[in-house]
């Protein structure tokens, strides 16, 4: 059984391996994706290598409109200031996009089986969604690769390591909280159960302490060098609350009573607003949020089910990447959109038709996940549930409740959704 795990695991590294290599030749022969967010994060990562400081500069924490992907952006700002470019920056998201395979692949070995974990590494790795992603720099994949890779070592009884993993997560992408809720379920079920005898229940409360310490000792190292720079103490991103106020506001179906509740008429427009700095400015979007919400509730709630349908209805952002150069533009977005290839059937270009491909592979993870969960249920792998479901029901809570719908922010979920497909060949008992 042992040398059958190892040929199972000798495997699985070649053909990561190759992933990988395929992830490399990709971010030079398509070149760099000019996403909006990419963009922006190397024009905050000039504009603070000129001004001789980390992302955020001291100086223009009032100028600032918001505190963007912090750890994002720094790796940007090394890259450029190590090699004049972003590629070498490429090359190690697209080593990390390996990584995570591995990682994702190791994981489900630790919570199901060998057999189960080759299957869910075959649908992650033929999972064309999965390609060109490396070829710019968005948050999830770095995100992603160390969010994968607590988790594993949290199976592995590492919380503390685990804790520390998803604050770097958390760094580049504010979403390290979903994954710490779906460890801690996981942990219960695996240490939780009282009729083990009380020590189950402290190897459970140990766990979760660790996790909880790990996160809060990184996120005070990474917050505690930033408020030696800046004189102010923050660890993660601070966009949500605007993000959340304009997505509101845009998407009311009447905003005209509104109006009186807000100097100016629009809580978009922060008065005074050079007073103050990027913290307090998210402080006074939140303020506003509370106050629309206080007069909305039911509009708030009437804009769950879009933000859930934008968020899930689609799997087309890394396909921009293979966007002739003459077409990677702002509204590239708009040529791989669900109204473009309606509008367009059948007539599609090379690059639609690999995002049509792409779609029926993705609706067919969804269903194959509703399908594995049952047998998941069934086999009684609830830890596998706990971690997987965990995952993707808090995400997608986080995003409805505080978020809005955008079609990349489900990619961090991805393995997840794909893991509980594995099961999909497996019979119960």
């Amino acid at each position: 059984m042992q040398s059958h795990n190892v040929f199972h695991q000798g495997m699985a590294l070649k053909a990561v391996a190759v992933f990988t290599l395929v992830q490399i030749v990709l971010v030079f022969l398509l070149g760099y994706t000019p996403y909006p967010d990419s963009n922006g994060y190397i024009a905050l990562a000039e504009a603070a290598n000129a001004a001789g400081e980390p992302y955020p500069v001291a100086a223009d924490m009032n100028a600032l409109a918001f505190l963007w992907n912090v750890g994002a952006i720094t790796m940007t700002q090394l890259s450029l200031t190590l090699f004049g470019s972003v590629t070498p920056l490429l090359v190690l998201y697209a080593l990390m996009k390996g990584a995570t395979a591995f990682c994702f692949y190791l994981l489900v070995k630790e919570l199901a089986d060998a057999k189960t974990a080759a299957v869910a590494l075959v649908l992650y790795l033929f999972y064309p969604a999965n390609y060109g992603e490396a070829t710019s720099l968005l948050s999830e994949l770095p995100f992603l690769f160390f969010a994968m890779a607590a988790c594993l070592v949290a199976v592995r009884r590492y919380a503390l390591l685990a804790g520390v993993l998803l604050a770097v997560a958390n760094w580049f992408r504010p979403m390290g909280l979903v994954f710490i809720v779906a460890l801690i379920a996981c942990f219960l079920i695996l240490y939780g159960k009282a009729v083990s005898g009380k020590r189950q229940v402290s190897l459970f409360l140990r766990k979760t302490a660790g996790l909880v310490a790990g996160f809060a000792l990184m996120a005070s190292v990474i917050g505690g060098v930033n408020y030696v720079r800046t004189g102010r103490f923050f660890y993660q991103a601070a966009t949500g609350w605007m993000a959340l106020m304009q997505y509101s506001w845009d998407h009311d179906s009447d905003t005209v009573p509104d109006r009186d509740f807000f100097e100016g008429g629009d809580p978009n427009v922060l008065s005074e607003a050079h007073h103050y700095d990027v913290l307090q400015k998210d402080s006074a979007w939140c303020s506003h949020f509370g106050v629309w919400l206080c007069h909305n509730t039911g509009e708030y709630l009437r804009q769950m089910p879009e933000k859930l349908v934008r968020t899930y209805i689609s799997d087309n952002t890394t396909f921009c990447a293979f966007l002739p150069e003459s077409e990677k533009n702002e509204q590239m977005y708009e040529r791989l959109s669900m109204e473009t290839l309606s509008r367009e059937f059948p007539h599609y270009s090379t690059v639609q038709w690999l995002t049509v491909v792409n779609l029926l592979y993705y609706y067919l993870l969804l269903v194959g996940a509703a399908v594995g969960l049952v047998r998941c249920l069934h086999l009684r792998r609830y830890a596998l549930v706990a971690l997987a479901a965990g995952v993707i029901i808090t995400g997608t809570a986080v995003l409805l409740i505080f978020g809005h719908g955008e079609t990349r922010f489900h990619i961090p979920f991805m393995p997840f959704f794909i893991l509980l497909c594995a099961h999909c060949t497996r019979k119960a008992g």
